[in-house]
């Protein structure tokens, strides 16, 4: 069976896994599409000791256990820097942001994203890969900041 004929008999299947699990439609297509890359880069670990339905259920299993893992450590990181009350370059000890409660928008994160797409020009790229985090992560503190400053206008 090919990678198509797989997606088209199983996407559903593991897509109510993966929203059973995280609860959030648009997080569980982006692990549904995890799993299925799985898939792809590991077909000759099935070797018929299970069912396919099996073996699509574990992986998209750890998948979503994956995901609450990366969440759970993007939280802790979120809570170090505001802790710091800055927030710093990986590789720098220049702060990139000093966090001020003049600012006017509650989450620092989402402030910092904002200025830094925004105001220094960056792609929500650059910023995932200098910050450790996911572009799904860093794309939605970023509207979440567009939203409070759209709301506090």
């Amino acid at each position: 069976m090919n990678i198509s004929e797989l997606w088209a008999e199983n996407a559903d299947f593991v897509l109510r896994i993966c929203e059973r699990f995280v609860r959030d439609p648009a997080i569980a297509k982006d692990i549904r599409q995890e799993v299925f890359f799985k898939i792809l880069s590991s077909t000759e670990s099935f070797k018929d000791q299970s069912a396919l339905k099996t073996w699509l259920y574990s992986i998209a299993y750890h998948c979503c256990v994956d995901h609450f893992r990366t969440r759970k450590r993007q939280k802790q990181i979120e809570e170090e820097w505001l802790l710091q009350g800055g927030v710093f370059l990986r590789d720098s000890q220049s702060p990139v942001w000093t966090v001020g409660k003049a600012s006017g928008m509650p989450c620092p994160i989402s402030q910092l994203f904002v200025e830094l797409v925004f105001g220094e020009g960056w792609s929500a790229d650059e910023v995932a890969a200098v910050f450790g985090f996911s572009k799904g992560y860093v794309n939605k503190k970023i509207q979440e900041g567009i939203d409070q400053l759209q709301s506090s206008i």
